[in-house]
């Protein structure tokens, strides 16, 4: 996987993301949407899509007989989520615990996930390199490098390495676009679970007599 491969779309507005989910989903798409809020991305994308769709938020929900009010790190941690082949990250912090929870945790042979990355502008405020990124680009947390933004696709594409190496999960497709200022990241990811190397097996051979 090189950034070359990657599709970039400079645009910027609610049906862009809307459209980024609409032509990145799988064909019978079951999403667990852990930002869902007031269901913009539900009724732009995936209702009338989705065979299967469950909501979560911990501040509002769009629809109490499809989602669930509360914290989607326990629901994450307290449910089987094997049976989703979508998930949502709608958020614009950094929802980059939710997505390493999702990869370790999710046991199915292919994924897709929507990203939405605020990791880019609190780079640009003030330089400082966050836990995550100190972890998969090896810099020390205490670090200030200032413009880090100006690498930010780079550091996205270490920790996707960073995911392949840890869980198996390698990344086929990742289509990106970004706001008008430079400050989120919307990004969809196609991700497929590689075998297990097996060891090689050692037969010990013996001499006749």
């Amino acid at each position: 996987m090189t950034i070359k491969q990657w599709g970039k779309v400079d645009n910027s507005a609610t049906q862009h993301k809307a459209q980024l989910r609409i032509r990145n989903l799988p064909k019978t798409p079951t999403v667990l949407d852990l930002f869902c809020g007031t269901g913009q991305m539900y009724r732009l994308a995936y209702h009338g899509r989705a065979v299967i769709y469950h909501g979560i938020d911990k501040e509002k929900i769009h629809d109490p007989e499809i989602c669930t009010l509360g914290d989607n790190l326990k629901y994450l941690q307290k449910n089987d989520i094997d049976q989703f082949n979508v998930f949502d990250l709608d958020d614009y912090g950094t929802p980059w615990k939710q997505l390493y929870l999702i990869l370790r945790k999710l046991n199915r042979p292919d994924v897709t996930i929507f990203v939405t990355d605020g990791l880019v502008m609190h780079q640009k405020i003030d330089g400082k390199v966050t836990k995550f990124v100190s972890a998969t680009e090896r810099l020390g947390r205490q670090i200030n490098i200032p413009g880090i933004n100006r690498w930010y696709v780079d550091i996205f594409a270490t920790m996707l390495l960073d995911i392949e190496k840890r869980y198996g999960w390698k990344t086929i497709k990742a289509e990106y676009f970004h706001n008008t200022r430079r400050s989120v990241y919307y990004w969809a990811l196609k991700l497929e679970k590689q075998e297990a190397k097996k060891p090689l097996s050692t037969v010990k051979s013996g001499v006749k007599k």
